[in-house]
């Protein structure tokens, strides 16, 4: 199982509102889904102005196979064929108004009760989708995290006053999700959250934060997260069934993008140290080590284009030897088995990676 992590790396963070009641969201069932998408377990999309081209990343190359208009994100599961799009519709000052599309049991449908979604993640079956949204072309206007039911086709009703911040909420489980935020009013609550679909019960998952959490990545149970006391930023790994944290690291200035793999128990990600060049990381939850893996090939990794990881342990992102050119990447493989960096793709371009859920 994976969990793609899309994270933010500053310390300036927005609270915003977990949403506390379910919608009458605007949600529009579509025709019936009778080609349903063939996606490897590695996709790549190359963005060419409204539409994007859809490569399977298979034996080190990338093979396109078609082409969908107006993406801005991806996620699925192939397993249970769970799809789901966020789809552009126009553009705004702030954001994008665009639209979320959900392909399941054949059938499509589209939620757009927002002005903007970002942002989303899948739990591990493809059930259930958080993200959050935007009522208007604004920052203000902040709805906060939503999670929608895709087999019962509706939201569901959080019981929490905690405002989560930015991006930082993550699953664990099919039925159990986490997040960073704080009580509004309630002093010294700024802790890690957990929130429990079987029993519809929120509960402090880890309250010791030794500062603000910038950034984190479940890797089963346990969490990697990175945390800013003053001007010092620490990494941090916290093991949930021995209720301990353990330091590994003060040399991580940000983290951009992560994935996890639970099998090796390892966590790959995007970041850099003391503000310098974004580099590929590795951490073990076993021997607790974190390696760079990457420094002059490629010369620059780009966060844009994302981190996918394979059933191998094989890791894939967007970089490129040529910085400062129209913004175009090519897309790197991290073999995990043979320790090398091979450039897989054929033509430079505006990359994303993704693996499936």
């Amino acid at each position: 199982m994976k969990v793609s992590n899309k994270i933010s790396s500053f310390f300036i963070v927005s609270f915003i509102i977990l949403s506390l009641t379910a919608c009458s969201c605007n949600e529009e069932t579509l025709e019936e889904v009778n080609n349903l998408p063939h996606y490897s377990q590695i996709t790549a999309l190359e963005s060419n102005k409204e539409n994007s081209d859809v490569y399977k990343i298979e034996n080190k190359g990338l093979y396109k196979i078609g082409t969908i208009e107006n993406l801005l994100d991806l996620s699925y599961n192939n397993k249970n064929a769970v799809y789901v799009y966020l789809q552009n519709i126009s553009k705004g000052k702030n954001f994008n108004n665009n639209k979320i599309v959900v392909i399941k049991d054949k059938r499509k449908k589209e939620l757009k009760d927002f002005y903007a979604a970002l942002d989303f993640k899948l739990n591990p079956s493809g059930d259930k989708l958080a993200f959050r949204s935007f009522k208007e072309d604004s920052r203000e206007s902040a709805e906060g995290m939503r999670i929608y039911d895709i087999k019962k086709n509706k939201y569901i009703r959080l019981k929490s006053n905690v405002l989560v911040s930015g991006n930082l909420y993550g699953w664990i489980n099919d039925n159990k999700i986490i997040y960073y935020g704080s009580i509004e009013g309630k002093k010294n609550s700024d802790k890690i959250y957990s929130y429990d679909f079987n029993t519809n019960k929120e509960e402090v998952y880890l309250g010791d934060i030794n500062g603000y959490c910038t950034y984190f990545v479940p890797i089963g149970n346990n969490i990697l997260f990175l945390a800013k006391e003053g001007d010092s930023q620490s990494l941090y790994y916290f093991d949930a069934e021995k209720s301990t944290v353990k330091s590994i690291t003060n040399n991580i200035y940000g983290v951009s993008k992560s994935v996890a793999s639970y099998k090796n128990g390892e966590i790959f990600f995007i970041g850099s140290e003391d503000e310098k060049q974004l580099a590929l990381y590795k951490f073990s939850s076993q021997s607790f080590e974190l390696e760079r893996i990457t420094y002059d090939f490629p010369k620059e990794l780009d966060e844009m284009s994302g981190i996918a990881i394979d059933d191998q342990g094989n890791v894939y992102f967007g970089g490129t030897d040529v910085p400062e050119q129209d913004e175009k990447v090519d897309v790197y493989m991290y073999d995990n088995k043979e320790r090398s960096i091979n450039l897989i793709s054929t033509h430079e371009g505006k990359y994303s990676v993704y693996n499936s859920e």
